[in-house]
């Protein structure tokens, strides 16, 4: 229910639409972060939000990075999940990215 709610999001981050209006595209990994971060940051509107509330926090030092933490085991494996789909998403990407290229491509690089 949680990673089907990240890969919409992450869907409709990547879809044709959104991509032109966006002037640089942010990694999964990134988009994770900031998905979390909305979620936590708003009141919760379903079970979801309610999960991700419970579950993490997001700690932040002083040089400004951030970082999130489980506040249980289970919410430690939901954060593990969340970033092992994270990098799925990306890999597949890059492998769509690499299927669409020539071997001449590589040629000049």
């Amino acid at each position: 229910m949680i990673l089907q709610e990240f890969a919409d999001f992450l869907q409709e981050y990547y879809s044709e639409e959104n991509l032109n209006k966006n002037e640089k595209q942010k990694t999964p990994v990134f988009l994770l972060f900031f998905w979390i971060k909305n979620k936590l940051e708003k009141p919760a509107k379903s079970n979801v939000d309610k999960i991700i509330q419970k579950e993490i926090y997001i700690a932040k030092n002083k040089v400004e990075d951030f970082l999130l933490i489980g506040k249980s085991p289970s919410g430690r494996n939901l954060i593990q999940s969340l970033y092992n789909f994270a990098l799925s998403f990306e890999q597949q990407q890059y492998a769509r990215w690499l299927h669409e290229r020539k071997p001449d491509d590589f040629k000049n690089c």
